[in-house]
């Protein structure tokens, strides 16, 4: 058996690795702490770097698609103004044979004649006022084409029933 003096010579030995020990243990926790900290705010830094590109080409895309949507407006509103010109000569021409006839039985061709005529003002005036910027042209465009349509079919049936 180991005497008391030899005891406190063991003990004494031992404690500087039991310090040694725990300073390494605290050191690696600590260290290890930060790394996850670290890690941790890197992957934050990233994460709101990849949310910022996110939203740029969020932005990107829709000022593409916001171009794109007034390019498709200038161009139905182009051709529908043609389409509203084009009315107007057919409304002018059918106007013309009416004055030229002279019958009285055409009372009601003239009154068909003018209720186009208003009919094509009045689309003139929705695509002058229609508001690109501020509301649905998509739905806009919808209605307006088959307002068009139906002008369009109207004029052309008053035209061969004028030539009849």
């Amino acid at each position: 058996m180991l005497d008391h003096q030899s005891r406190k010579n063991i003990l004494k030995m031992k404690k500087p690795i039991l310090i040694l020990a725990a300073f390494a243990f605290v050191a690696t926790s600590l260290f290890s702490g930060c790394t996850s900290s670290d890690k941790k705010i890197s992957k934050a830094e990233q994460e709101v770097q990849d949310a910022k590109d996110n939203l740029a080409q969020e932005k990107h895309d829709a000022a593409i698609e916001k171009a794109e949507d007034a390019r498709n407006w200038e161009t139905f509103k182009k051709e529908s103004k043609a389409q509203i010109e084009s009315n107007e000569k057919k409304i002018i021409e059918l106007k013309s044979k009416l004055s030229t006839s002279g019958k009285l039985s055409l009372v009601v061709y003239q009154e068909q004649i003018m209720m186009l005529e208003n009919k094509n003002a009045e689309l003139k005036l929705r695509m002058e006022t229609f508001d690109a910027d501020k509301n649905d042209w998509e739905a806009f465009k919808r209605e307006f084409s088959k307002d068009m349509e139906n002008l369009g079919e109207a004029l052309q049936g008053l035209t061969v029933d004028s030539d009849k």
